[in-house]
């Protein structure tokens, strides 16, 4: 089943439109005045009136639909921090209706890739996925749109047709301008027409606006302390004192996917490791998947130099802080380097900018207070 990830939400409420969501945001100085972001609320606004008005025309909630009457999407890309996240969990929040999901793309490819295996050896995989998507969600928010190999391409080629055919609506952030996607891979050619599809299906806006409002930061937290000097480790042990106090704790080993993570310290709900043994030994996506479903507050010691000696180290610390930044994991580091200066390479330049503006907001108040979001199921997607 397809899992709205990050929110939960009931039908029984007056739905807030998103422009009085962002009007809302604007009186009280959460944002600045931003023409790209008001037309972004426009179109967001635009689809949310149309589902609604669909919505209200039959009881049962979008069964008797035609396929070809669904809403024109929405794609919002633009830099980090330009509040194309906030914007589309606004719209999502607003709709009064169950048949949606929100997720991070990642979190889709995975469930859509365990979805076909379990259907190997059936005719049409693909169309099986994509009713089942259907049946439960006609309105899909994508955050961070990103198609990195070919697998991936190839089978969006397909499922994205079949999406689109059976008459779903996709809002979806990025960073990266639909014609940007999956640049220089393997077999573009044939990801084309899926890019097209995009652009067909959905209205694109570019967000940029100069402005990252991840840099507006209510307060810094102590949550980084930076360089590594002799007393660091004491400036970690107290936090995470502070942190489990009246709880039971045990530095004994967890297993997280059926593979051992040494720790310096955890709780039920609180973890302490070092950075190699979270990000310079073998560990997939899933692994951070599943630790922030089973911990809301997370330590990692010594943050090394990042460089692109370190290039696999350094992108599972850039898995890690995506996984974590989305649940609402709490993260404190200890570092060699300030988060501006956290990583000194080439390679992952592009990644980093999203880790380093993430790392900053994962400081503020605002995020401080926000919930810890869990995956139900044991990792499996489903709607609501």
């Amino acid at each position: 089943m397809l899992l709205d990830q990050n929110r939960t939400s009931s039908t029984a409420f007056t739905p807030v439109s998103p422009a009085e969501r962002y009007a809302k945001a604007l009186s009280s100085g959460q944002f600045l005045p931003d023409d790209a972001q008001a037309q972004a609320v426009h179109e967001l606004e635009r689809v949310w009136q149309e589902l609604i008005n669909r919505y209200k025309a039959s009881k049962k909630a979008f069964r008797r639909f035609r396929r070809q009457t669904a809403p024109k999407g929405v794609y919002m890309w633009g830099g980090v921090g330009r509040g194309k996240t906030w914007l589309m969990d606004q719209f999502y929040d607003s709709i009064p209706f169950r048949r949606k999901t929100r997720m991070h793309f990642h979190h889709f490819m995975q469930f859509v890739h365990k979805e076909l295996n379990k259907l190997s050896g059936q005719r049409n995989p693909l169309d099986i996925v994509a009713d089942q998507i259907y049946k439960e969600a006609v309105v899909i928010c994508f955050d961070e749109f990103f198609v990195s190999n070919v697998t991936d391409a190839m089978i969006l080629s397909d499922l994205f047709q079949k999406l689109f055919t059976r008459g779903i609506t996709l809002v979806a952030t990025s960073n990266i301008a639909p014609d940007g996607l999956y640049k220089n891979g393997i077999h573009r050619d044939r990801f084309i027409p899926t890019i097209e599809m995009v652009k067909t299906h959905c209205v694109v806006l570019n967000v940029d606006a100069g402005v990252d409002y991840r840099l507006r930061v209510l307060k810094q937290a102590q949550l980084f302390k930076a360089p590594l000097t002799d007393d660091h480790k004491v400036w970690m042990a107290k936090r995470f004192s502070a942190l489990t106090a009246s709880q039971t704790v045990s530095e004994e080993p967890i297993t997280i996917n059926n593979r051992i993570v040494e720790t310096l310290g955890h709780t039920e709900d609180v973890l302490w490791c070092d950075f190699r043994e979270l990000c310079m030994k073998p560990r997939s996506p899933s692994d951070f998947i599943e630790i922030a479903n089973i911990y809301n507050t997370v330590l990692v010691s010594n943050v090394p130099h990042l460089t692109d000696l370190l290039s696999e180290g350094t992108r599972r610390f850039i898995y890690l802080v995506d996984e974590f930044y989305d649940r609402g994991v709490k993260l404190l580091l200890t570092s060699e380097d300030s988060i501006i200066e956290i990583y000194q390479g080439e390679k992952l330049a592009f990644e980093i900018e999203r880790t380093r503006s993430r790392l900053l907001e994962m400081q503020s108040d605002e995020y401080l207070q926000s919930e810890h979001r869990l995956i139900k199921g044991n990792s499996e997607l489903e709607v609501e």
